[in-house]
C-alpha cells in the first residue's frame, strides 16, 4: 500500500484499491468491512478513484459493486498526471513574470520573514541561485547532511550557474566532503566561535538566520541592503583577520 501511496494515490485510495484487487468486485458494504473506511467517505474515494481510471462498478439486480481496472492503467494514469503537470508548468512560465511583479511591488516594504520547516530552507535556498555569491558564517554542513538528496541536486544547479560560496566554517567541518566541492571557498573559525548549530548567510541584500533545530528547522530572513552590507563588513572582518586556513 505504499507503493501506491507514493504514487500519488491517498491513504483511502490505496486501501480501497488493494481490497478490491485482493477480493474482486465488492459492494460499499464489504468495502468497509475490509478496510475500515466509514461509508460516507468511500463514496468519495471511489468517485476519485473511478476519474483517475483506475476503478470501475456494475449494477445487477440494482445492487452497484465496484472491481479494478487492469494494472496497467496505473501507468497511463502516471502519463496523464505528468501530461497535466507539463500544461501547468507553460501556464506557470507564461505568467510568472506577472506575478513576479506583483510579489515585489507587494513585498517591498516587507522587512522580515519566518520560514519553519525544511521546506522552508529549501527555499531559501532556491532563492540563493538567483546570486552570484554567497557568504555564510558559522557554516557546519548541516543542509548537506540532514536533506543529502537535495543537496546533490541544489548543488549541481549552483556550480552549472557559477555561484560561489565563501564559508566560514565551524571546526568539526575540517574533513568534511562539502568543502571540497566547486567554487567553495572556506576558512575557520577558531573553537570558541562555535555556538548554536546556527548559520547566517548574506547573499544580495538579504540576510537570512537559519536555526538547524534539532526537530524543526527556522529561518529569519531580513531583507535590508545596509543590514546586509553591515554583515559583508563583519564576514569580511572575520575572513581576514580571525578565521584560518
Amino acid at each position: 500500500m505504499a507503493d501506491l501511496t507514493n504514487i500519488g494515490l491517498s491513504e483511502n485510495e490505496s486501501k480501497i484499491y488493494m481490497a478490491l484487487l485482493d477480493n474482486g468486485a465488492l459492494p460499499v458494504s464489504r468495502i468497509h468491512e475490509e478496510t475500515g473506511i466509514d461509508r460516507r467517505n468511500i463514496y468519495d474515494v471511489l468517485n476519485k478513484l473511478i476519474s483517475k481510471g483506475l476503478v470501475t462498478f456494475a449494477i445487477e439486480d440494482k445492487k452497484r459493486t465496484f472491481q479494478v481496472t487492469s494494472p496497467k492503467r496505473i501507468m497511463l494514469f502516471l502519463e496523464e498526471q505528468k501530461q497535466i503537470i507539463n500544461e501547468k508548468k507553460k501556464i506557470a512560465k507564461k505568467i510568472l513574470s506577472r506575478l513576479e511583479s506583483k510579489f515585489e511591488t507587494r513585498t517591498s516594504s516587507v522587512e522580515a520573514e519566518i520560514y519553519r520547516g525544511y521546506e522552508g530552507i529549501k527555499t531559501i535556498w532556491e532563492d540563493t541561485l538567483n546570486y552570484k555569491e554567497a557568504m555564510m558564517i558559522g557554516a557546519g554542513g548541516f543542509g548537506h547532511d540532514r536533506m543529502p538528496r537535495y543537496w546533490i541536486s541544489f548543488n549541481r544547479k549552483r556550480i552549472k550557474r557559477g555561484i560561489r560560496w565563501k564559508e566560514l566554517v565551524i571546526d568539526r567541518m575540517r574533513n568534511h566532503p562539502m568543502l571540497k566541492e566547486k567554487l567553495i571557498e572556506s576558512k575557520f573559525l577558531p573553537k570558541e566561535l562555535t555556538g548554536p548549530p546556527n548559520v547566517i548567510w548574506i547573499y544580495g541584500n538579504k540576510v537570512t538566520n537559519i536555526l538547524w533545530l534539532e526537530t524543526t528547522p527556522i529561518a529569519f530572513v531580513v531583507h535590508d541592503k545596509q543590514i546586509a552590507e553591515s554583515y559583508r563588513k563583519y564576514f569580511n572582518f572575520l575572513w581576514n583577520k580571525v578565521a584560518k586556513w
